[in-house]
């Protein structure tokens, strides 16, 4: 009864923390993806204020109070891994941790890099983006935003354990990366080979006029993206 109290409880928080997981990247894509080359409407940029000091305040702080009290329970239990020279809590070996790890960093280079907070001070529309300050932090902003996002979805992937079909997919699919990985370094060495054998023959084809343009044919030859219709005149 025990180990199924426990299965139901970490099944339980696994999917509170994936509903939560969610929801933040739903005010991501809400309060960073909304075009607006102005200031906007101040409903819009009361939204968007809003699900920023959501994203800061509840998931910020709550990977900040995760990965504190995993790291405390890992020194404290000795549970530490050796990376060189360098100790660092077992917890982030775990492709979970170290992804959140990385989520907690970038939500905190994006409230140091805030631009609604760096306006505010000079007096111009409440809540707005667009001053001087503002406008020098936006495209650093929206990398950190970007990384955020990709990194919310990699973490909504725990969600598959609740379908075995999903679940096998998703085991088999990470045992292929490996296998993926080796076959892109593969083209890229071939494709490099080639496009400097291209390169030194002597040829007039613009297309093929150095070594990085060679390399560009050669790839969307291997994609099926080249077109050679010129060539049959």
């Amino acid at each position: 009864a025990s180990t199924v109290a426990a299965a139901s409880s970490s099944a339980g928080h696994r999917l509170l923390a994936s509903v939560s997981s969610a929801a933040a990247a739903a005010d991501v894509t809400k309060s960073t993806t909304v075009p607006w080359p102005g200031d906007g409407p101040l409903d819009d940029r009361v939204g968007i204020f809003v699900c920023r000091c959501f994203i800061y305040m509840c998931s910020m702080g709550q990977w900040f109070f995760f990965h504190a009290k995993n790291c405390v329970s890992d020194l404290r239990n000795g549970s530490v891994v050796r990376v060189g020279c360098i100790r660092i809590p077992e917890y982030l070996c775990a492709w979970k941790g170290w992804a959140s790890l990385l989520l907690t960093v970038f939500l905190a280079l994006m409230m140091c890099m805030e631009p609604i907070l760096h306006c505010a001070p000079t007096g111009g529309a409440i809540f707005t983006e667009h001053c001087p300050e503002g406008e020098q932090l936006l495209f650093p902003y929206s990398i950190m935003a970007m990384g955020a996002m990709l990194l919310y979805f990699l973490l909504l992937s725990d969600l598959s354990v609740f379908s075995t079909r999903v679940s096998a997919y998703a085991l088999v699919c990470s045992r292929l990366i490996s296998e993926v990985f080796l076959f892109l370094v593969g083209l890229c060495f071939l494709v490099l080979a080639f496009a400097c054998g291209v390169s030194a023959l002597e040829q007039s084809d613009p297309n093929f006029a150095g070594i990085d343009k060679s390399a560009l044919q050669l790839i969307m030859l291997t994609f099926g993206m080249f077109s050679g219709t010129h060539y049959d005149q």
